[in-house]
């Protein structure tokens, strides 16, 4: 809750910090995963008997679902970016005054 002696622009600051703190915190698991995820992707790649056609075709499969959940996840990440981004800018027309 907001108290009488804060001010609006302190309770602010404390948002954006807590929302930098939880980004950079983001950032080191998406590429904590991102390495893991690399180190597995080598793993199979050495396990695929290249000569079995249908150990090929189910590791080109396997590769083109993943594919597509890793670009709805950027998709989902850009979408947000853009919502956090029109919050901030409608917090900071509030902050200047404006209705």
């Amino acid at each position: 809750m907001i108290t009488e002696t804060e001010t609006l622009d302190e309770v602010r600051g404390r948002v954006l910090d807590r929302m930098e703190a939880g980004r950079k915190l983001m950032r080191f698991g998406t590429g904590a995963a991102a390495l893991l995820e690399a180190a597995m992707l080598a793993g199979c790649v050495m396990l695929v008997d290249w000569h079995d056609r249908t150990q090929v075709l189910l590791f080109l499969i396997f590769i083109l679902s993943y594919f597509i959940i890793v670009l709805c996840m950027l998709a989902l990440a850009g979408y947000l970016t853009l919502l956090t981004g029109r919050i901030l800018a409608a917090l900071d027309a509030r902050a200047d005054g404006a209705p």
